[in-house]
């Protein structure tokens, strides 16, 4: 299999299109990269800085270039023997007027050949319509507004509502054309062929004319505006469509189409239909197939109706050689299924086992009590999430729980006269905000052994908050386990629907609300991860990457995406304040305290934002002064965010401004404040500087452990992002390659001496990086297919440090780590504090070799069974060692 040795993810997007991608290969090669790791690249939306608002995938984005400028970015990648691993979405497209599947829908509609391609209830009220949900007020208000219009435009009659931009049926044609005084035309359009390329001719043949006759499209501009003016003509032509313009508000209430998550943008596909696979992939399977695409990210795999069936269909379709991963949020002791045939996940799991690596796990009963006096009406993070994803599943999916409730009275699963049907939603919201997982793989009854005890958690949960719902409840289970006396079909299609709402359910409740909410440590409250676990031993993490080893070796390790809350330095900061919660909660008394003038002017923020804030602050505030410039504005828009995803002061639907406005306000006070920065800042320079060492052991365990290692673009230097759009900011590759250039040095002594004098500009992290993905090319298959063999650090402090070996044959490579920082090190050296470590070793294995050597320092090292410590780390806080020069 050609699978990657070490990926680049990239957000393609017309600020940083192909050709701009081509200038930074050879960088790439140089720095230690297999493969580039792209975002999605077809057609999308105008403007698109992520590409999963498909348009069209049938072609590559035009803003960010063309099939001939991809080819010679293959063609280069070949040169360097250097593959492309690309994202694919094929859950969803956008729902916008440029969808070419759409358009071909809302002309033909029942014969266009795409009708069925998308996840719509064309029987829903028996309207044979689909709701276009994006209007900002009722119909009847925008029509009063004359804010929606028909329009004549180059190719087509459109109707229009500012940006929205929708063709209109072929039935309106004939109509407009009557009205414009053409009737024997009308007619014509009316008497059209059932040949859909007969219409298609017409319609170009009628745009000519258009073009050529000055009178004819004068009278048929004039009739659309005619119609537009008048209301009682307007909706009948709005009866001719195949959409149904609504207030975007309707669908918390109801929805006759699946969704991305909660946005209307996004409309879903029925991927689970064969015929729908084959046409979507068809481009996909060109590309794979001219060689241009070595690997495939499946995005968002949880939202199709039957994921392994869907990774069977494209196990086929590629090959069994073919390198596939899946984007899979697995909670602390969930699995990726072993039967799927795929090399393993886009690196979620990955980035939440090493973030707790780093966070000492002993002190979260301190954190934990001292958090509950900051919040003390905050209800356990269990509790929390129940709440917020009842309120999603109410407030925000109404009518995809509506649906559900349809799909239970029409299948006759449930008897409508048992009890009333509100009874039947709270029951069913409740079990549905109970599962502890994103969701099952079902796909035949009886039940696996793991879907089966799910499925009785999310049941034993429920019931527990809603006693009184027991006779619904035990019902709901017995349908999903299939042991109700039902329809075997229906009850497993009840359940795979339910399913694909189950994990939007826990991706909106979860990471979009409660991660905004419960602010105990906020590095765990990211993607993949979850701020109720607080840390892992060593001997965990062990046993984590042993089974990694074991069941999906090839697995991404990422610890930066795209999706991520904040970037991966951030993080490592954040997790030195688990080793010191009695100085750091000192410290939050103590700045509220100077701050209180500030946040009592307006009751903003409140006791659990302004915690919230400092640990931004902690985490976020960037080494080098000169980009602080931008610091303010960038924290203010983050903030924005937060405070609206939590949902508590703010939201997206009705934003509280002047709420909003007084945390920006306390935000720029408390930053131009000298008594606040003369207590913070010496204390954030110095978490910053412990931080900055994690980081570099994060950085070094990524390229060593078992899986693929991903470096996201721009976090080969600091990476202190916020949450999209923040980390999509543009790149400077051109500082980076200098860098790089400044590697070649062989005074390495000196070298290291000089890269921690100038630790702000990130070059020690780059360095690190570099150096280890060297080693790991330069022996793919001792990380790749070696062992993972945990090694035991003997004498003071062995707790803190982490030590494992690969081996493979003759082959080794030792990597340490320290993991808790704070009294072993001295933030200011960047070093192990000298004498430290005197009494302590690593044992080796008996049959490990004598003779090492330090890839980062470049320091020989003799070995009789044990290494001491205290050698090892004299350059640099991390080490990683090869028994070959």
């Amino acid at each position: 299999m050609r699978n990657p040795a070490a990926t680049y993810r990239v957000q393609l997007s017309p600020y940083f299109p192909l050709n701009d991608l081509q200038s930074v290969i050879s960088y790439l090669e140089k720095f230690g990269i297999s493969t580039i790791y792209s975002a999605p690249f077809f057609e999308a939306t105008e403007g698109s800085t992520h590409g999963y608002d498909i348009t069209d995938p049938f072609t590559i984005n035009r803003e960010i270039g063309s099939l001939k400028g991809f080819r010679a970015v293959r063609q280069l990648l070949d040169q360097k023997g250097m593959d492309w691993l690309q994202d694919i979405v094929p859950n969803h497209m956008a729902f916008d007027g440029k969808n070419t599947w759409l358009q071909d829908i809302f002309e033909l509609g029942p014969r266009s050949r795409f009708y069925n391609f998308f996840d719509i209830d064309w029987e829903y009220k028996g309207w044979k319509k689909v709701m276009a949900p994006f209007m900002g007020g009722s119909l009847e208000e925008v029509l009063e507004k004359g804010e929606i219009k028909l329009t004549l435009d180059q190719d087509r009659i459109s109707l229009n509502y500012y940006e929205l931009n929708y063709p209109v049926s072929l039935n309106t044609y004939p109509v407009i054309l009557e009205k414009a005084g053409y009737g024997k035309m009308a007619e014509k359009f009316r008497q059209q062929s059932r040949d859909d390329r007969q219409w298609e001719d017409m319609k170009n043949s009628l745009f000519r004319e258009l073009k050529q006759d000055p009178g004819l499209r004068e009278s048929v501009e004039e009739a659309c505006s005619t119609i537009s003016s008048s209301k009682e003509e307007f909706l009948k032509i709005l009866d001719l469509q195949f959409f149904l313009p609504v207030h975007w508000k309707t669908t918390e209430e109801e929805i006759n189409y699946r969704r991305f998550f909660t946005i209307n943008g996004l409309i879903c596909l029925r991927m689970e239909d064969a015929h729908v696979f084959e046409i979507y992939h068809h481009y996909i399977q060109q590309l794979c197939e001219e060689g241009l695409i070595d690997g495939l990210r499946i995005d968002h795999i949880d939202g199709l109706f039957d994921p392994e069936g869907y990774l069977e269909m494209l196990r086929k379709l590629v090959g069994e050689d073919f390198y596939i991963i899946v984007e899979k949020i697995l909670e602390t002791h969930e699995q990726l299924p072993l039967e799927w045939p795929v090399q393993g996940t886009s690196g979620y799991d990955f980035l939440a086992q090493v973030n707790h690596l780093f966070t000492a796990a002993k002190n979260k009963r301190a954190f934990t009590e001292a958090y509950q006096k900051i919040k003390p009406d905050l209800p356990g993070y269990s509790e929390l999430v129940y709440q917020k994803k009842l309120f999603i599943l109410k407030e925000r999916m109404g009518g995809e729980l509506h649906n559900l409730w349809l799909l239970l009275k029409d299948f006759e699963l449930i008897s409508t006269d048992e009890t009333t049907k509100g009874n039947w939603m709270e029951a069913l919201c409740s079990i549905m905000a109970s599962f502890p997982v994103y969701r099952i793989y079902p796909r035949k009854f009886p039940l696996s052994e793991i879907e089966v005890e799910t499925v009785g958690s999310a049941y034993t949960e429920a019931l527990k908050r809603n006693p009184e719902r027991a006779h619904e409840l035990d019902r709901i289970k017995n349908l999903f386990l299939g042991r109700a006396e039902k329809d075997e079909g229906k009850m497993l299609y009840l359940l795979q629907r339910c399913q694909q709402f189950t994990g939007p359910l826990a991706a909106k409740g979860v990471e979009d609300t409660s991660f905004y909410i419960f602010n105990r440590l906020i590095s765990h409250n990211e993607v993949g991860d979850s701020p109720e676990n607080f840390g892992i031993t060593v001997s965990e993490f062990h046993e984590k990457m042993q089974e990694r080893q074991k069941n999906f070796p090839l697995s991404v390790s990422g610890t930066a995406t795209h999706d991520t809350k904040r970037g991966e330095d951030a993080r490592m900061r954040l997790n030195v304040l688990s080793e010191i919660p009695k100085e750091w909660f000192q410290k939050i008394e103590e700045w509220k305290g100077i701050n209180r003038e500030f946040s009592a002017a307006h009751n903003a923020p409140d006791d659990n934002e302004e915690y919230f804030i400092y640990q931004t602050l902690i985490g976020a505030l960037p080494f080098a002064e000169a980009e602080q410039e931008d610091f303010y504005e960038r924290t203010r828009d983050y903030l924005q965010k937060v405070l609206r995803e939590a949902k508590v002061h703010s939201n997206w639907a009705n934003p509280d401004e002047e709420y909003e406005k007084a945390v920006f306000d306390f935000i720029k006070n408390i930053l131009e404040k000298e008594e606040f920065r003369s207590s913070f800042d010496p204390f954030q320079r110095r978490v910053a500087l412990l931080g900055a060492i994690k980081s570099l052991g994060q950085c070094l365990i990524k390229i060593t452990a078992p899986g693929i290692p991903d470096v996201y673009q721009g976090s080969e230097l600091w990476d202190l992002s916020y949450v999209d759009p923040d980390n999509r900011r543009p790149i400077d590759y051109e500082v980076r390659k200098k860098y790089l250039e400044g590697f070649k040095s062989t005074d390495q002594a000196e070298q290291l001496q000089n890269l921690k004098r100038y630790f702000f500009t990130g070059q020690l992290k780059m360095y690190c990086l570099h150096k280890a993905l060297k080693v790991r090319m330069e022996d793919r298959e001792l990380f790749e297919m070696g062992e993972y063999l945990p090694l035991e650090v003997k004498g003071d402090f062995s707790e803190n440090i982490i030590a494992f070996a690969r081996r493979k044959k003759e082959k080794w490579s030792l990597t340490l780590v320290p993991v808790l920082v704070g009294e072993l090190c001295d933030p200011e050296e960047l070093r192990i504090k000298p004498g430290i470590l005197k009494e302590t070793y690593l044992q080796l294995p008996k049959d490990a070799p004598n003779l090492w050597q330090n890839k980062l320092s470049g320091e020989d090292f003799e070995a009789d069974n044990k290494i001491k410590l205290e050698g090892i780390f004299s350059r640099l806080p991390v080490a990683l060692l090869t028994n070959h020069h």
